[in-house]
């Protein structure tokens, strides 16, 4: 079934119980005029488009918003899935000023959003790092609860530390030891509060494991806990705090490690001064029966006595029991599963993924009051929080895809076109320089476009035909100078016409025209930009693959004419592939799939033109080469006289956005990359990155105003000038 087809039908079946009532059309493309050609019994009264206001198509006028209030039609876009978001945007205020209602082309009523959060008046939200210290200053003795309140885990929960171990295990030759299984179940055996020790004798007795292995397993747990063990540096401030007050401070955990470990512990993560630290494994007393409290008032002997910890029955009940004040913060992990982000829970299943969003609460939660002054809500406050929380996984998950593809390959030379290229060349960086292994193939960025490949490597009628196959949104003129880098003559009658409504034929029957023009022009780019390739040592007998972020195959289409040699291609994801007339079909991987814009399976595909914008080196749009200089697309108003300019780096809030972006996606590698090492680092959990990406958009968490207006995107190859692609929502 065809694109055309499938729209129509699906057009029909979502809308035939309103067949009598009034229609208005969003969007000028071929499906749109498939279905007004092809559907039955719809009344429809006119069109919608930015652009064109007053013109008519297919006999329907474009109408303006008074002719669109004056029928009050329904409003269905037609458009592909990604741009649906951003159009509904522009003409939102349509359905949430003046009631109308506004579809996409399968039925789907827009605006709604996802489920509102509901735990906004949760009271915990209201508890504030102000009122904790003044609670401090209250009081004579302070007691700090340990794990989830000082310290934490950068996993989602602490069993996951027993699973990173049975992984290690595996990696050292252990195979099948069951480490995680194990663990628990000997820990739960023994009554009393049994001490690390105790319970690796009993692992041993259980499971018949010799003393040797017993000591070398207990080892790597400790050694497994250093590595993830993080402070939540709110709390050891408010520690430092109280200290700076006076106040006589104590530790006291119900914990398997004895003190002398969890000494090790509090040091390495920069917690001293305390005067005493008890722990129920040695003192044979826990929090949960009120004994640890007990033999801390007797250590003490205060007036008044605060304590903080994370646990509602241990830390909170019992210590008032023993007659202490209570402050309950909520563990990190608690935080996240109360906050608007809980339904990433529900995804969870391997390690790989309690590993990623482990990270993420971490990242998130570390401080126990962050979701305060949002209720609960998630907010992001800047772009690089925006890179590490929702962009960091998905593209630290693509370059692990990516770096094993490339291996299995044999891959020596990896091709990385501006712009997409760049921040993919900064992650294999990044991957190299944290501990993955060596890279056996050189990665090469160097300046490229759709425009800037396809121009030199035309060589015949047939190439040029082939470039004027591609829609484009503009006038003949503008055609012939984006395309092909020529400009039309002085007296040329079409130059100024607009290719709405044109057929294929007068389109051809224009360039054709330009034919020897276009051939020498071709030429004459060709030999300059073959010398940059040269170079750079592309044009030697190594065996390359090209990168490329969401595309059909146009620039390794055209690199492979230039450099006369078959390239595999790893992409992002694919568009409208396969493309017959580039004859990719069996060379090119994607990670996410290929892009349907009629019915998107994924977030990548829902959202790829906000990710594009996040990719780039700052330059506009390279052109071409020409005597010896890049030029660059007309952002600046240095031209060069073919439509280009000389410029540099742009220095705009947008790129500034753009960078602290890719900022929060590398420091989110850097912090995943121990975490990889730790438990092996061979999981593949793209679909899982894609739902965090997800929650971006879907109402998950609210955007600081202004951060998404610094997101916009253009195409001067499709002659598609500068719009914004946020499509989520700020406050």
């Amino acid at each position: 079934m065809g694109e055309q087809e499938f729209v129509v039908q699906q057009f029909q079946k979502a809308f035939a119980k309103w067949q009598g009532e009034c229609f208005v059309l969003y969007g000028l493309g071929k499906n749109t005029k498939a279905i007004l050609g092809h559907t039955e019994g719809f009344q429809f009264a006119g069109l919608m488009d930015a652009n064109n206001t007053g013109n008519e198509f297919w006999g329907l006028k474009v109408l303006d918003e008074e002719e669109v209030l004056a029928l009050r039609p329904k409003i269905v876009i037609i458009a592909r899935e990604p741009v649906v978001p951003v159009i509904y945007a522009r003409i939102a205020y349509l359905q949430e000023e003046h009631g109308l209602q506004i579809y996409n082309f399968k039925g789907e009523l827009q605006g709604q959003g996802a489920d509102t959060y509901a735990n906004q008046g949760l009271p915990y939200w209201d508890v504030t790092e102000e009122g904790l210290k003044r609670e401090i200053l209250t009081h004579d003795c302070i007691s700090f609860d340990i794990f989830d309140t000082l310290l934490m885990r950068r996993v989602l929960e602490p069993p996951d530390v027993f699973w990173i171990v049975e992984q290690r295990l595996e990696q050292m030759g252990h195979t099948g030891n069951q480490f995680r299984l194990h663990r628990i179940h000997a820990e739960q055996s023994l009554a009393g509060y049994p001490a690390l020790p105790q319970i690796y004798g009993e692992l041993g007795r259980r499971y018949g494991i010799p003393e040797g292995v017993l000591t070398e397993w207990m080892e790597l747990e400790i050694q497994t806990e250093s590595h993830v063990i993080v402070p939540r540096r709110s709390v050891v401030g408010l520690l430092e705090f109280a200290l700076g007050h006076g106040k006589k401070v104590f530790l006291l955990s119900d914990m398997y490690f004895p003190k002398r470990i969890l000494e090790n512990f509090l040091t390495m993560n920069g917690i001293r001064g305390y005067s005493g630290l008890l722990v129920s494994c040695d003192c044979q007393k826990s929090k949960a029966d009120g004994g640890l409290f007990q033999m801390y008032k007797q250590e003490t002997q205060g007036g008044s006595y605060l304590h903080i910890g994370d646990n509602r029955r241990s830390d909170g009940e019992e210590a008032r029991k023993q007659g202490l004040d209570t402050f309950l913060v909520y563990s990190a992990y608690e935080m996240w599963m109360a906050s608007s982000m809980q339904g990433t829970l529900s995804h969870v299943r391997t390690l790989g993924q309690r590993c990623i969003l482990g990270n993420l609460v971490w990242h998130c939660c570390e401080n126990p009051f962050a979701f305060h002054l949002g209720k609960g809500v998630l907010t992001v406050s800047s772009p690089e929080e925006m890179g590490y929380i929702f962009l960091g996984a998905l593209y630290d998950e693509f370059t692990m895809w990516l770096l094993r593809k490339l291996r299995e390959e044999g891959i020596e030379q990896l091709l990385l076109p501006a712009r997409d290229g760049f921040l993919v060349e900064k992650l294999l960086l990044g991957a190299n320089s944290t501990g993955q292994p060596e890279n056996l193939f050189e990665a090469v960025y160097f300046k490229a476009s759709r425009r800037a490949v396809s121009v030199p490597a035309i060589k015949s009628k047939e190439d040029i035909l082939l470039l004027a196959e591609r829609g484009f949104q503009g006038t003949f003129g503008e055609l012939l100078l984006q395309r092909y880098g020529i400009r039309p003559k002085a007296g040329d009658p079409k130059k100024n016409c607009s290719l709405n409504g044109q057929g294929t034929e007068a389109i051809q029957e224009y360039v054709l025209s330009y034919l020897e023009e276009i051939l020498r022009h071709a030429k004459k780019e060709r030999v300059e930009y073959l010398d940059y390739l040269d170079s750079l040592q592309l044009l030697g007998g190594k065996k390359q693959a090209i990168f490329d972020f969401v595309a059909g195959g146009t620039v390794q289409y055209f690199m492979q004419k230039l450099l006369g040699r078959e390239q595999k291609g790893f992409y992002f994801a694919t568009m409208g592939h396969p493309n017959r007339k580039y004859q990719l079909e069996n060379s090119i991987s994607s990670a996410y799939g290929n892009i349907q814009p009629y019915a998107l399976e994924n977030n990548v595909a829902r959202h790829y033109l906000f990710l594009e914008t996040v990719m780039v080196d700052g330059y506009p749009t390279f052109t071409c080469i020409k005597d010896g200089k890049f030029l660059y697309g007309q952002e600046n108003s240095q031209t060069a006289g073919n439509g280009s300019c000389i410029s540099g780096k742009e220095n705009s809030s947008h790129f500034q956005a753009v960078q602290k972006v890719q900022e929060g996606v590398l420091r989110y590698q850097k912090d995943m990359q121990r975490l990889r090492e730790l438990s092996g680092g061979q999981w593949d959990e793209r679909e899982f990155a894609d739902m965090l990406f997800g929650k971006l958009f879907d109402g998950s968490c609210q955007v600081v105003q202004g951060i998404g207006q610094e997101f916009y995107n253009d195409d001067a190859f499709d002659g598609v000038k500068p719009y914004s692609v946020w499509n989520g929502s700020e406050g």
